[in-house]
């Protein structure tokens, strides 16, 4: 059976089993993932990952599994405010990534909440306790960071990505056959709800594409079939789709060729 891996790791140990996900990846698709918040190996790491290993080692493990054709890259998460948010940091690690075969750096902020934030805190309060306000005044009582922070971070690793041309977004798999053109769409909407929720859009619109993206996932008919069939209407009457976002597929379908997605088997 076919059967797509993806992985997310810390530890270089991961490399024991890479004669095994290379078989996957051959088969059918794998990705390696390594959970990498700094390029530097000091004290205030240990503070944050006493036990994991070096961060060197695991950007060299990086560079055995794309130097075997599999793909891989960063979780740049969770990006730590006034710590490791600082622009060197933030080249550092993408620049890191690019030059080790890495095609992707995924950001992601710090989330606090419950024991956890009660352990972060105490953290601050024991080696950065003038980060104590600042950290208030971000959060509040919320979950993540206020919005337009996670959009100014977001935004800067992607212009980093850009700089050392890979991506911010992983590649998703897309099986062959004739729902390929439903998942690339999905992925693309989802795309886009990343890019809005960067630009702090409004929770209604970010909304409507999502569930739009969760109709085209779900789906077991090809929406190309649909669109061949009964035009604009046939993609209006989706769930979740109104007349803005049936023009917004339209124009999907029209950027995919039938041949390279096999989009009628």
């Amino acid at each position: 059976m076919e059967f797509p891996v993806f992985i997310l790791e810390k530890s270089p140990l991961v490399l024991r089993d890479i004669d095994l996900i290379e078989k996957i990846n051959k088969k059918c698709w794998a990705c390696v993932t390594f959970s990498i918040i700094t390029t530097k190996d000091k004290e205030i790491k240990q503070l944050f990952e006493p036990r994991a290993p070096p961060v060197s080692s695991r950007f060299e493990a990086l560079k055995e599994f794309s130097d075997r054709g599999i793909l891989t890259g960063v979780a740049f998460m969770p990006i730590l405010p006034f710590i490791y948010d600082d622009d060197d940091n933030l080249e550092a690690v993408v620049k890191a990534t690019a030059e080790h075969g890495g095609k992707f750096v995924l950001a992601g902020g710090l989330t606090l909440a419950s024991t956890q934030k009660d352990w972060y805190f105490k953290v601050l309060a024991e080696r950065f306790p003038e980060l104590i306000p600042k950290y208030q005044s971000l959060y509040g009582d919320n979950y993540g960071p206020e919005c337009n922070y996670a959009g100014e971070i977001g935004k800067k690793v992607n212009l980093l990505c850009q700089k050392y041309g890979i991506k911010d977004r992983m590649p998703r798999y897309i099986p062959e056959g004739r729902l390929a053109v439903n998942k690339q769409i999905s992925e693309r909407l989802q795309n886009r709800v990343y890019r809005m929720e960067l630009d702090c859009a409004s929770q209604y619109r970010i909304w409507a594409y999502r569930k739009a993206a969760w109709t085209l996932e779900e789906m077991t008919e090809s929406v190309a079939e649909i669109y061949a069939q009964k035009g604009r209407k046939g993609l209006e009457s989706l769930k979740d789709v109104g007349k803005s976002l049936a023009n917004e597929i339209e124009q999907q379908l029209q950027d995919i060729t039938v041949k390279d997605q096999n989009i009628l088997g």
